[in-house]
């Protein structure tokens, strides 16, 4: 113990003497080790912990999958939930589902986040309440109780901690509900939004219509019960159903995930990306510090060879220099340390709020003691890693050659040679880097310029919600929209305004359909198609057009037949060759009169922008509109500027309306999750790049520029025989951009043969339309190294033409 004192005494001694060459060493080691601080920590909340709940491993997700596979992933119905819960794998099955709700008589109306649960829920998840109670049995039957429980974080918002809120009666779409218990502050449920949970009451319509899919099924496995045996019981259920209900459920199966695979399994992919991202750039980190210790190791070699003959080991030797290696290791540490306690805050600050909500591990993510672990470790293992062979190469030294008054440094040849062969890995490890970045750049750049069907430019978009309880009346909820878009059309600045029940990109319900006269197809074949509800100017002022028949007017209201209009997809694939216009649509599994199609319209993106165009099928709101409706409106200026006034017309017509998501078009499509999971990676493995490079031109200066230290005398003896400036400067260049050359193409070789490796997953997660081997950037890529290492090497060999040759014929 007392000579390992000793040493790290010596060693801080030695390091406080040179202190330009430890404070770069540990700014270096802190780069890499705080940013794979910050992306371990995420990975660790992620993929390594367990979600929140009790047991959180026997938790699965069920869903529907029909024959359709452009529609091979849906909600149950009511009635499906029912029988689904007569089986024998489960300890309990529960549903959920979305809704929205106004919560009024807390000064301004305020549209909230209330999904639906069925009373188990909270007792399958393994979730107990911070105060009062969750659901209890009977309280989700239709028209039972209404009662609430309140999330931590809106608690905390709206009554600011205030234990006496139980009993408290609150406004919900127009009815009193009663405060019954709050959420502890680690729940947080991914797959739906909440403000607060209200019980599932389903309606007449959802106990008997098997066709309505709008049950989310959350099950947890009985132990020693296998997700095999799990979903094969379920299947003999779902078998049964099918025998029963052949018309709605032909051909249908079901699935069971593990909950956290539905989770974070669209983000593992991605984090393993960042998480190797950032590995490339704390090995270049090391490299570097390498480098330095291997020419601040040489510059040492007569004080180590003066130990060494006053009888030190070479054991001795090492394990001083390693030790002075593992202070800068654990000092890079401690500074990686407070560059991720404070990039990881700003790397959450980043994500838009949607964003959050779908990765609730990023919400409560923190640096733990199990984090500081790892982060003590890291900083331990770098330090042997980059400090290990600088030492081995300073302890083998010729004490007679380094002795000698005047002697060369035996050992520079060698050291050289392991200083350009790091150099050479740091560069290649910056082009697959860079390569990756560049990618993804690319790939997002392509996304965003999908065709969506529709010009996005300078519109408008707000979401708005009516109390049911206010508008009882049939006609009251179209008049209001009516008379609120004659209005908002009448603004100064404003082109068009139009309404629709989604906004394109956000998917949907769907229904199922046939035409009406052609062969009755079997069940569970017939076309699905997306619905979408829009008023008569939604396709003007959106720029959709019209390619056959007329769009809707104020014609098509509830007393006239019901009229659709169709995209161009479903004619392409029904009516090919015939004329859609006219003909009717039926739906195979209600009774109800054949729709009649008015109009075919141009194709819009209805879900995600890097998925397929899919069918659509659009209503007229006078017929089928709803409480809620997204405003959309055309202005000829910026949209922004408008959104006071639009908001000022709707408080005008209904100052108890609630107003959300208020928004740009291209603001929206920005924050699809098909851009988001590729800008933040594209994001961060760019700064990654970024961040290599600079290291890699610092590895390349350095090397160069020590070699030109090194040949000082042979540079003067040439200039002294004839070699002029160009000379030089071309010998220098030529050695150092050998060894960039030399990175730059075992790079794009690595990088060519990991993209490969990586092609399945990372192809359909992070790239779209982009080839793993695009040619443009990996030109790109390999000619930005090359300039940036031929400025690297031109520093030094600049500095080595103004040698003077009797100056440099002295140098010893």
């Amino acid at each position: 113990m007392n000579k390992l004192i000793q040493d790290v005494r010596y060693g801080i001694r030695t390091l406080l003497k040179r202190p330009g060459f430890a404070i770069i060493a540990v700014a270096t080691l802190a780069l890499g080790m705080g940013a794979s601080t910050v992306i371990f920590t995420v990975v660790d909340a992620a993929l390594l912990r367990g979600l929140p709940y009790r047991e959180s491993s026997r938790l699965y997700h069920l869903w529907e999958k029909t024959p359709k596979q452009e529609f091979n992933k849906r909600e149950f119905s009511y009635p499906d939930y029912q029988d689904y819960q007569q089986n024998t794998v489960f300890e309990g099955l529960a549903a959920y589902t979305g809704g929205g709700a106004i919560l009024s008589g807390m000064g301004e109306p305020e549209r909230i986040a209330a999904p639906r649960s069925s009373a188990n829920f909270f007792t399958v998840l393994g979730v107990d309440p911070f105060i009062g109670r969750t659901f209890q049995q009977g309280e989700d039957v239709p028209n039972g109780p209404r009662v609430t429980v309140l999330t931590y974080g809106f608690w905390q918002r709206k009554f600011g901690g205030d234990q006496g809120v139980l009993g408290k009666a609150l406004t919900i779409n127009g009815e009193s509900y009663t405060v019954v218990g709050v959420l502890p502050p680690s729940f947080q449920f991914a797959l739906r939004n909440s403000d607060l949970w209200i019980p599932y009451q389903p309606t007449q319509n959802q106990l008997t219509r098997r066709f309505m899919h709008s049950s989310n099924l959350i099950g947890r496995l009985k132990p020693g019960v296998t997700p095999e045996q799990a979903e094969s019981e379920i299947n003999v259920i779902a078998s049964r159903i099918e025998q029963q209900y052949n018309d709605s459920h032909a051909g249908t199966t079901a699935r069971v995930v593990p909950l956290q695979e539905e989770i974070v399994g669209t983000v593992r992919p991605i984090l393993f990306v960042l998480l190797a991202a950032v590995a490339f750039v704390l090995l270049i980190a090391c490299a570097n510090v390498a480098s330095l210790l291997l020419t601040r190791s040489l510059a040492r070699q007569k004080e180590v060879a003066v130990r060494a003959a006053l009888g030190a080991s070479r054991w001795r030797v090492v394990r001083q220099l390693l030790t002075e290696a593992l202070l800068l290791s654990l000092a890079g540490g401690a500074a990686g340390l407070v560059i991720a306690y404070w990039g990881l805050p700003a790397l959450v600050a980043t994500l838009p709020q949607s964003q959050l909500i779908a990765m609730p591990f990023l919400q409560s993510v923190q640096i733990d003691r199990g984090i500081l672990g790892f982060s003590f470790a890291l900083s331990m293992l770098t330090g042997i890693v980059f400090g290990l062979v600088p030492a081995l190469q300073s302890s083998r030294l010729d004490l007679n050659e380094v002795l000698k008054e005047g002697g060369r440094q035996s050992s520079a040849g060698a050291g050289q040679r392991l200083r350009s062969a790091l150099v050479v890995g740091e560069i290649a490890m910056a082009v697959v880097l860079l390569v990756g970045a560049g990618l993804m750049m690319k790939s997002l750049l392509r996304l965003l310029q999908t065709n969506v069907g529709f010009n996005t430019e300078n519109l408008l978009t707000m979401g708005i919600v009516l109390s049911p309880a206010k508008y009882t009346q049939p006609n009251q909820v179209p008049d209001f929209y009516g008379q609120l878009n004659e209005r908002v059309r009448s603004l100064p600045g404003v082109v068009s305004a139009g309404t629709v029940d989604i906004l394109p990109l956000n998917g949907g319900n769907t229904t199922r359909f046939y035409v009406d006269g052609d062969p009755i197809p079997a069940p569970g074949k017939e076309t699905e198609a997306n619905v979408r509800v829009i008023n008569e100017h939604y396709f003007q002022t959106i720029g959709v057009p019209l390619l056959a028949g007329r769009t809707f007017d104020e014609r098509d209201n509830n007393g006239a037949p019901t009229v659709v209009i169709i995209g161009k997809t479903i004619a392409d694939r029904l009516f090919a060759g015939r004329d859609p216009v006219g003909r009717k649509l039926r739906y195979p599994s209600v009774q109800v009169d054949p729709v009649t199609v008015v109009g075919v319209v141009g194709d819009v993106k209805i879900t995600g922008l890097d998925e397929e165009i899919r069918p659509v099928l659009y209503y007229p709101s006078r017929q089928s509109g709803g409480f809620n409706a997204n405003l959309v409106v055309r202005t000829s200026a910026d949209p922004t500027s408008l959104a006071n006034a639009v908001r000022g017309e709707v408080r005008s017509l209904d100052p108890d309306a609630a107003i959300l998501n208020v928004n740009t078009m291209e603001g929206m499509i920005s924050q699809t999750p098909a851009s988001f999971i590729r800008r933040f990676p594209a994001l961060l493995i760019g700064i990654f790049a970024g961040v290599a490079l600079l290291l890699a031109s610092i590895g390349i200066y350095g090397v160069v520029s020590y070699s030109v230290s090194q040949q000082i005398h042979y540079i003067g003896i040439r200039m002294a025989l004839g070699a002029g400036p160009v000379d030089i400067l071309r010998m220098v260049l030529k050695q150092g951009m050998i060894l960039a050359l030399a990175g730059i193409a075992i790079g794009v070789v690595a990088a060519v043969a990991l993209m490969k490796l990586l092609t399945t997953r990372l192809s359909a997660t992070l790239l779209y339309q982009v080839q793993i081997t695009d040619i443009t950037t990996f030109a790109i890529v390999t000619g930005t190294l090359f300039a940036v290492a031929l400025l690297a090497c031109y520093l030094p060999a600049r500095r080595a033409t103004k040698v003077d040759p009797l100056v440099a014929l002295r140098y010893e």
